[in-house]
């Protein structure tokens, strides 16, 4: 019988949990119970549960990462790899329930904020690399302006805290399916 991995069972339970009921509403006992551990083997791996969540945050960056790499890094062209990538962000935040996403965008959460923004650096790169590689082989018009296209983005993914814009699309996974529609065919539709 194969042993367990016991932090990775406490993260797996908490990521069902978190992403279920909400980060707030759920305690470290409620982690414990469902990852079948005692408090004191939990904080044998996590100095406490906000830490537990920065833990989660960072695996699930990192398998998003490796997700995103292998469509960029794949034959199709790159038409086909913004629509596969855009799906996959969405089918992502499909599988978490908007009380958890409003705690980890909750502005006074300082810890998960300075996490989210360490990591908005990488991409931000990443995507201008890509953005740049595709203009380059000719895949993207070679009058967009690269920065301007990004800086569009971000403002559009601040939009989304607007509360005046999440009242009119209370519904996260809405709100994007159109944001990407707008970015990728504009207000002239498909070809």
């Amino acid at each position: 019988m194969a042993k367990k991995d016991i932090p990775i069972e406490i993260l797996e339970a908490a990521k069902e949990l978190f992403f279920k009921h909400g980060f707030k509403r759920i305690s470290i006992e409620d982690i414990c119970n469902k990852a079948e551990v005692s408090r004191r083997t939990f904080y044998v791996y996590y100095e406490n549960k906000t830490n537990l969540l920065i833990k989660l945050l960072e695996h699930i960056y990192e398998e998003n990462l490796q997700e995103i790499l292998a469509i960029n890094n794949s034959e199709l062209p790159f038409s086909e790899k913004l629509i596969q990538i855009t799906n996959y962000n969405i089918a992502e935040l499909e599988k978490m329930t908007p009380e958890f996403l409003a705690d980890i965008h909750d502005p006074s959460f300082v810890e998960v904020r300075q996490h989210y923004e360490s990591k908005q650096e990488h991409w931000k790169t990443f995507t201008h690399n890509c953005f740049t590689e595709a203009q380059k082989r000719g895949e993207i018009r070679a009058d967009l302006d690269i920065d301007f296209l990004q800086r569009f983005i971000n403002y559009v993914i601040r939009a989304f805290k607007n509360e005046e814009i999440r009242k009119r699309y209370p519904d996260t996974i809405i709100l994007m399916r159109k944001v990407a529609d707008m970015i990728f065919y504009g207000i002239l539709g498909k070809n």
